[in-house]
């Protein structure tokens, strides 16, 4: 696999500096609204719950009077 991944043309490999310099995970949505929303996705064990932003991040909240509340 290694071979195969090295020999695509243009590919080039990045040097342990640039390595270091990239951030992982996701960002902290900053466009969920909050409020309480009627349709969302809860886990079936807690009152844990999410709604997806304008962006399609998800916002996480809890789920207070059957509505998600972010």
């Amino acid at each position: 696999m290694r071979k195969m991944i090295n020999s695509i043309s243009g590919v080039q490999k990045l040097s342990k500096g640039s390595q270091r310099e990239i951030k992982g995970g996701m960002p902290e949505p900053d466009d969920c609204i909050s409020g309480c929303y009627r349709f969302y996705i809860a886990d079936s064990g807690s009152n844990a719950c999410v709604v997806p932003s304008p962006s399609g991040a998800s916002c996480f909240g809890t789920v207070q009077n059957g509505q998600c509340c972010i």
